[in-house]
């Protein structure tokens, strides 16, 4: 019988409105045509599917009751009040004779609007729905006895990981599906990301091409050989240390077309180099295919001024159905640990290619995740993996390796020995006294000037402001401004003299300065650094790169920091001997050893908190910041500079007054800053954040003083 006809019997109106824009029937119908076409891409048919169509028929349930009215502002909560009424009229007695399923279908019901939760949360669920007034149950007894007599933890340790990844995989679909029908969103703008890409080889081909000419000047067809040779193995994990500048990000493309993922998922490791890609790739496929996703991912979409309806676009984004996702390691992390509504994005892993760029840059409580993931998930999913770095790390690769045995490992020596683009020169000065004495160099080449505190290399741009003036174009950029004034500056690097920068230039920034200076660090941050000068460039004469002594070891370590300076004069030999094939020495990264312990620990409490205590099912119920500091994220706080609090009081005032536009918000989020505890000087009530008052837009947060 079909469901329908069957609610029918039960004299409910089939089309009455259940979202602002459709009826309860037209939304099933919906639900339906988009669950069964992504069912049928993933293969999860048979019982699997069967669940599925009773799910979109009965989730919503619940506003067919006569107390729930979408015009008014209180209503009750739809999925309990569905549950209830499913239970005491027995409706799923006919429909699934499988206790498992049975269980399963009222728990999917009752939850498709939340986490995964335990039986203690959907208890106070209950309560908390119990005290709404205007409900078509007084008590919901029926429910309540099902919970009080159900052990969900049991149930899912009893299911095998495969089938209940497929479970969760479904749950995810049926989620998207209704969030889509909710939206608006066009099924068909959905659907086609699940599909291979027309003419996307030679798409791809030509933007590599493109992109080449563009960096270099030339493109290397010997090099794209190479590119193409390494991506056409047939294993399924790859990685790849190459020089800098050799075309690392042509190496991903290629590895896409051999390969056809039905998704492309690309983690780097800033926003910066998010934006960056995003570019990239929009200029070789249409930018329907792709998506970008981070925090102020709402920020960049709002900036584009897309003239469509498009408020369903950053839920394409945030739920990760764009054909390539270009995203942090933090959201797949966040994905795949379980946490929050981890389902409705999990399975589009499913089949699909990561790429790892600089995958070195990863804090060991990263890795360590990874390395759960990985394990955990690996043989259901399919994905294939590809690494890359310009300056490996030799204890990742084996903590890789231990996880992924057939690991096919590329370590591009002959192209590191090719290369000789950097002459160092150490000096004993700080790095204001050498700028002084040597600033006639400055009005000569391109500079990038990279100092290890946000304090230092502010005072270094006072400097180099009053001794040059508007003689340069001279910026500041790190990590301590709003994302307003950050990206205003980023926009502004391509046409810049002189850059001073923090460790933020030592990834993600893929233009080439002719000259560098920069205060000591550890060996690896400094050879990321060499990586911005002379990037396409071949040997070189004379001195490019000037080191300095640090004002302080901050914000490293000190025993990193008097490893570097003692091993740094054999370190520049070796470079003057080898070239860059220097960088590949295993002992640059002999520190690193310290944390392998630390590692094989955190991946252990990881494997406790999803295995043994949620059932490699249930939700972790962190918020977000508190999830990215457990993965050795700085703890900070996002603030609002006091300069921009009356703009951002006007946009609010405007949400308050006309309804939340996710537009408007976006324009108030690109004010907030990162700060530390101690930046922070008050508490807005309006905005709900702390007040940073030391803070301008040229400068960022203000850490020096004169």
């Amino acid at each position: 019988m079909n469901v329908l006809d069957l609610l029918k019997k039960y004299d409910l109106d089939l089309n009455k409105k259940s979202h602002f824009n459709k009826t309860y029937k037209t939304h099933v119908e919906e639900c339906l045509k988009i669950t069964q076409a992504l069912i049928k891409k993933y293969g999860l048919s048979g019982v699997l599917s069967d669940f599925a169509i009773l799910f979109c028929y009965l989730h919503d349930i619940g506003k067919l009751l006569q107390a729930w009215d979408i015009s008014k502002n209180v209503r009750p909560y739809h999925s309990i009040e569905g549950v209830e009424w499913l239970l005491e009229n027995k409706v799923l007695d006919s429909c699934v004779s499988d206790k498992f399923w049975y269980t399963m279908l009222i728990y999917a019901i009752i939850t498709h609007h939340s986490p995964f939760i335990k039986d203690m949360e959907i208890r106070s669920a209950i309560v908390a729905a119990e005290k709404i007034h205007n409900k078509s149950y007084k008590e919901y007894r029926n429910l309540k006895s099902f919970i009080h007599n159900t052990n969900l933890k049991q149930l899912i340790k009893s299911v095998d990981k495969g089938v209940l990844h497929n479970i969760v995989d479904i749950l995810g679909i049926l989620k998207t599906a209704d969030i889509l029908s909710a939206s608006g969103a066009p099924f068909e703008r959905v659907l086609m990301q699940y599909e291979w890409v027309s003419d996307l080889e030679n798409k791809i081909k030509e933007g590599v091409k493109k992109r080449a000419e563009e960096k270099r000047g030339f493109f290397n067809e010997n090099v794209f050989k190479r590119q193409l040779e390494i991506t056409s193995f047939k294993d399924r994990n790859i990685l790849v240390a190459a020089p800098t500048g050799w075309g690392k990000t042509a190496l991903a493309l290629c590895r896409m077309i051999l390969t056809r993922p039905t998704k492309i998922f690309y983690i780097l490791p800033t926003i910066t180099a998010i934006k960056d890609f995003y570019d990239t790739f929009n200029k070789i496929i249409s930018e329907d295919y792709i998506g970008e996703y981070f925090y102020f991912a709402d920020v960049e979409l709002a900036k584009r001024n897309i003239e469509e309806k498009s408020d369903y676009i950053i839920d394409l984004y945030k739920y990760f159905i764009p054909k390539i996702i270009i995203t942090t390691i933090d959201q797949l992390l966040l994905t795949t640990l379980n946490i929050g509504k981890y389902h409705i994005r999990r399975y589009n892993l499913r089949n699909s290619l990561i790429v790892f760029d600089e995958f070195h840059l990863l804090t060991p409580e990263m890795i360590a995740a990874l390395r759960f993931v990985l394990r955990n998930l690996s043989d259901s999913y399919n994905f294939q993996c590809l690494f890359m770095s310009a300056t490996p790390s030799p204890m990742y690769i084996e903590l890789i390796k231990e996880i992924i045995p057939n690991l096919n490992i590329n370590i591009l020596k002959e192209e590191y020995k090719k290369l000789k683009r950097h002459k160092i020169k150490v000096n004993s000065e700080k790095i204001e006294d050498f700028i002084i004495k040597n600033k006639e160099v400055l009005y000569k080449k391109r500079t990038l000037i990279i100092v290890n505190t946000v304090s230092g290399s502010q005072k270094i741009y006072k400097i180099l402001k009053e001794e040059m003036g508007n003689s340069r174009k001279i910026m500041l950029i790190h990590g301590d401004y709003s994302y307003r004034d950050r990206s205003k500056k980023e926009n502004q690097i391509a046409n810049t003299d002189i850059l001073i920068a923090t460790q933020v230039a030592e990834v993600s920034l893929d233009i080439s300065f002719e000259l560098l200076i920069t205060e000591l660090a550890p060996l690896p941050s400094l050879i990321q650094r060499f990586g911005r000068v002379n990037r396409y460039g071949g040997t070189i004469d004379e001195i490019n790169v000037y080191i300095c002594e640090p004002a302080s070891n901050e914000p490293y370590s000190l025993t990193s920091i008097n490893d570097a300076r003692k091993n740094l004069e054999s370190f520049i030999e070796e470079i003057e001997r080898k070239g860059e094939e220097a960088y590949l020495d295993e002992n640059l990264w002999e520190y690193e050893l310290l944390y392998k312990r630390d590692v094989e620990k955190y991946e252990d409490s990881i494997s406790r908190k999803i295995i043994e205590d949620n059932c490699n099912f249930f939700a972790i119920l962190a918020n977000e910041k508190e999830i990215l500091e457990y993965l050795g994220r700085e703890k900070t706080f996002l603030a609002i500079p006091e300069i921009y609090l009356g703009e951002c009081h006007e946009l609010h005032n405007k949400i308050k007054s006309e309804g939340y536009d996710w537009k408007t918000y976006a324009q108030i989020k690109e004010c907030f800053v990162p700060a530390l505890r101690f930046d922070i000087e008050g508490w807005d009530d309006k905005l709900g954040v702390p007040i940073v008052k030391n803070y301008d837009k040229d400068l960022g947060i203000i850490r020096y003083c004169n």
